[in-house]
């Protein structure tokens, strides 16, 4: 038996062990793919699917506009937001889910720009390697606002962390490294000089340990397609520290955030909760699709969501020190699986090339230039098993 007979052998007996192992029935995945692109847009659920047909076939088809009131549209983006809040460790009500991520982002950052800044408050300071639609975002809020726009790394921004800075944004996963960022640590620095923080959690939730409330932060952010399996387009969401949400308005009132939809007055009164968030009507078809996969997700414990993660990318590091070290491969990534997000950046001068046939041989992965194999943990749908075939797969491309 060779080392990679052993590693595959070793592959399986993970498998029967993993608590997760039988969450992957839940989705309808292609028999002949191992699926490493989670972190970009999570696979299709049954219960998407069967939500979406529902969708169509009796509430659109026949309730026709009646369903707005006889069903469940009308409560559907806060009873989303619920659910996003068991993942993302929030009280019920401080969550809603709407609009995209970017103009989710800029909805939270003008609210905190507006209730913090001052004559003498008058810095935005953004993670400097974060997405880039966040920077664009900060940047278009920074300048709405009159604010300084400073950008830095994340773990530089502690000593810049000052009375004149009133808003920080970053990511609590580096979409590159899949570094994780210290959120507790962070805000509790933040909030000694009173700056209200904001994260996305894009590439966090499903992944990791969020603990939004338990970390005090302010404002949060994120996705609904990637770990979350709302599938392509879906709603992203936002979160709202209780303590908050009275003191804070949005910049784009709309009906669905009004107190009172259906009064039609002619001055905005927010609802008295996170739905004051809400601008436009509900799209809900992906909302459909998103509240139905989140219905899987949270049918697993946070916890197991993380230590299966972590385990997942600690047997493909392993896998990576026996066979892929000494031939030009590198880890872009940190070893230790607790201090990594749900994702490994594989280094490689030929990664493009490589992320091409692994693709063509059933094993979808991420290119990101220059030289970067981005390859996704996700803890519900993904066997160590497939680990096991992409290490065996990367040694004969080399």
């Amino acid at each position: 038996m060779t080392a990679l007979d052993d590693y595959t052998r070793r592959a399986a007996e993970l498998d029967a062990s993993n608590p997760l192992a039988s969450a992957r029935s839940h989705f309808d995945l292609p028999e002949a793919e191992s699926y490493f692109l989670g972190n970009s847009l999570g696979p299709l659920t049954h219960a998407a699917r069967a939500a979406v047909v529902e969708t169509l076939d009796e509430e659109w088809r026949n309730g026709l506009v009646r369903t707005w009131h006889d069903g469940d549209w009308l409560a559907l983006a806060g009873s989303t937001g619920d659910l996003v809040a068991r993942v993302i460790g929030a009280p019920a009500g401080s969550v809603v889910a709407c609009d995209s991520t970017s103009v989710a982002l800029f909805k939270v950052l003008s609210a905190a720009a507006a209730i913090n800044k001052s004559a003498s408050r008058r810095v935005l300071l953004c993670d400097s390697r974060n997405f880039p639609t966040d920077r664009y975002v900060a940047r278009s809020v920074a300048d709405l606002h009159g604010l300084e726009f400073v950008e830095l790394e994340v773990t530089d921004m502690p000593r810049r962390f000052a009375d004149d800075v009133a808003v920080m944004t970053a990511s609590m996963i580096d979409y590159r490294s899949a570094d994780l960022h210290d959120v507790r640590a962070l805000t509790a620095a933040a909030h000694e000089h009173c700056i209200l923080t904001v994260w996305d959690l894009a590439h966090a939730a499903g992944a990791v340990n969020c603990d939004v409330f338990d970390n005090d932060v302010d404002f949060a952010v994120g996705c609904g397609y990637k770990y979350l399996n709302g599938g392509p387009g879906a709603p992203a969401y936002l979160y709202a520290a209780p303590r908050i949400i009275g003191s804070v308005s949005q910049p784009i009132p709309g009906w669905f955030g009004h107190a009172e939809p259906f009064a039609f007055e002619d001055t905005f009164r927010p609802a008295a909760g996170i739905a004051r968030f809400s601008s436009g009507t509900t799209h809900v078809l992906s909302m459909k699709a998103m509240h139905a996969a989140l219905g899987v997700v949270t049918k697993y414990p946070v916890e197991d969501l993380r230590s299966t993660c972590i385990r997942l990318g600690d047997f493909f590091v392993e896998g990576y020190e026996t066979f892929l070290s000494s031939s030009g491969f590198g880890l872009g990534s940190r070893r230790d699986g607790s201090q990594r997000g749900g994702h490994i950046a594989l280094l490689h001068a030929d990664a493009e090339r490589m992320s091409k046939e692994l693709i063509a041989r059933g094993l979808v992965v991420d290119f990101r230039p220059p030289n970067v194999i981005r390859i996704a943990f996700s803890p519900l749908f993904l066997r160590f098993a497939d680990v096991a075939r992409l290490i065996g797969e990367l040694t004969l491309l080399n």
